[in-house]
């Protein structure tokens, strides 16, 4: 074996859990921006690197009734209507001033986040709607999947905001559940989301007929079994929804529970058989795996603007937190610190034409060829990576690749595809972070350790004893070599 290999194995061997790998490069590697950076000639250059100009859109709420333990998204607790309605006016002008950047491509999806944005009424949505429509008229014969994230309790509460969001087009929501054993749903912090809710907020979505239900559940919380565990994957079966997503949980430094220290949670090796019981689980109730952490009904389900994004698809982010990726820059137009200081920045920004990219990470040709093997080896062609000058800088990749084969998280296949195995899947995220740039995990590792040193000082100013362990964070995790 070469040394490659060596680590590779090593890895597996030990069952690191690293965090999941949704974005390259991740958050926290964004640092201010010079103002030179203009969005109609980011967005320009972007074109000339896609043969087929395509665009997701994701438009952030970032509002909530309340803030998850583990919650590190960009999100404020506010149920004021007031607020509502001007950040609804704001992000609905920032949708209008990317007029052409929208109009030059071909729209495939729709992603509504946050945040709870099923805490806006239904006027906000038909104006959001109206707008999206003034820009770009035939949407409704090019988009794919319209989303929104949800939580069983704002279902509950206002069954009729998703039966009008369906009349407008909805296709899918993603409603957070994380587990269906009572006591770790109170752990989380989602007192309000309890079993009995979150049974009736499935069965709402079934009464208006949504076409595609998206659930999630966690694997790690304190206190969970085993036995726990099962419980909640088989009870989650049996409810059927389109879309199934677990995840190991991971505490990062700038969620609340890390900031307090007052929570322990599982960095185990062993959660890798509850990994195995869901799979085994799920497929044998019709399942087919669409990536490391998402199951779906064959035809039904799905997580369409993830899973175009990891192709290489570009994404217009839109709202105060909100992330944009092109193949120039990946940038926010704000900070990354939520507050309703930053929002009510954001709302007079939007009104008078001033946002501008902040923050971000400028990409290379390496950097983008980086991103497709971080996000998308399920099934990739390389060939697609010669635009990026994949095969002068193939030296810098072949040999992870090589080892990933030795080791049986690849294949092969003619015409230049390479596509995870069984194992793959399983053991998809570690492999991910040996793509990773030296830059990327230097920057990354600077952001998280800043963070941990501001939790210690909290934490010693509060008289709370720092009582985080066996975190894996960027900050805490070595990159695998």
């Amino acid at each position: 074996m070469n040394d490659i290999t060596n680590v590779l194995s090593s890895y597996i061997e030990q069952g690191v859990i690293p965090p999941f790998n949704y974005s390259y490069p991740s958050r926290s590697t964004y640092r201010p921006l010079d103002s030179s950076w203009n969005v109609d000639d980011i967005w320009a250059r972007d074109l000339e690197n896609h043969q087929t100009p395509e665009l997701n859109l994701y438009l952030h709420v970032p509002f909530c009734r309340y803030k998850c333990g583990f919650c590190n998204l960009y999100t404020v607790i506010s149920e004021d209507q007031d607020v509502y309605d001007a950040y609804m006016d704001a992000l609905c002008t920032q949708l209008r001033d990317h007029t052409e950047v929208i109009q030059a491509r071909r729209l495939r999806t729709i992603y509504i986040g946050g945040g709870t944005p099923s805490l806006l009424s239904l006027r906000h949505f038909e104006q959001l709607f109206s707008t999206i429509t003034e820009i770009y008229p035939n949407w409704r014969s090019t988009v794919e999947d319209v989303a929104i994230e949800a939580t069983p309790d704002s279902i509950v509460n206002e069954p009729d905001t998703l039966e009008g969001l369906i009349r407008m087009g909805l296709t899918r929501a993603n409603v957070g559940i994380q587990s269906l054993v009572p006591q770790e749903i109170r752990e989380a912090g989602r007192g309000q989301a309890n079993e009995q809710v979150i049974r009736r907020a499935i069965e709402i979505t079934r009464e208006k007929n949504l076409p595609d239900l998206s659930t999630d559940l966690i694997m790690g919380f304190a206190g969970q079994t085993d036995k726990s565990w099962c419980q909640s994957v088989d009870e989650l079966a049996a409810l059927s929804p389109e879309t199934i997503s677990t995840y190991f949980l991971t505490v990062r430094p700038d969620a609340w529970f890390s900031k307090t220290g007052a929570y322990q949670y599982m960095w185990n090796p062993d959660l890798y058989k509850r990994y195995d019981y869901a799979n085994q689980v799920f497929r044998e109730a019709g399942y087919v795996q669409e990536s490391n952490v998402r199951y779906k009904k064959l035809g039904r389900g799905g997580y369409a603007q993830k899973v175009l994004t990891f192709h290489g698809v570009p994404l217009l982010g839109l709202g105060v937190g909100a992330r944009s990726y092109s193949s120039v820059l990946d940038y926010m137009v704000g900070s990354v610190k939520p507050s309703m200081a930053e929002i009510g920045n954001y709302i007079d920004k939007a009104r008078s034409h001033r946002l501008t990219p902040q923050t971000g990470f400028v990409l290379t040709p390496e950097e983008n060829i980086r991103k497709r093997l971080v996000l998308d080896l399920f099934d990739l062609n390389l060939r697609e990576l010669d635009r990026f000058g994949y095969r002068e800088k193939a030296h810098l990749f072949e040999p992870v690749i090589s080892a990933s084969e030795e080791t049986g998280l690849l294949r092969r296949l003619p015409g230049g595809r390479v596509q995870l195995t069984p194992d793959g899947f399983k053991y998809r995220d570690i492999l991910s972070w040996m793509f990773f740039s030296d830059d990327v995990v230097d920057l990354d590792r600077e952001y998280y350790e800043n963070l941990h040193q501001q939790n210690k000082r909290a934490q010693k100013v509060m008289g709370e004893p720092l009582r985080i362990s066996g975190i894996t964070s960027r900050a805490t995790a070595d990159k695998p070599a």
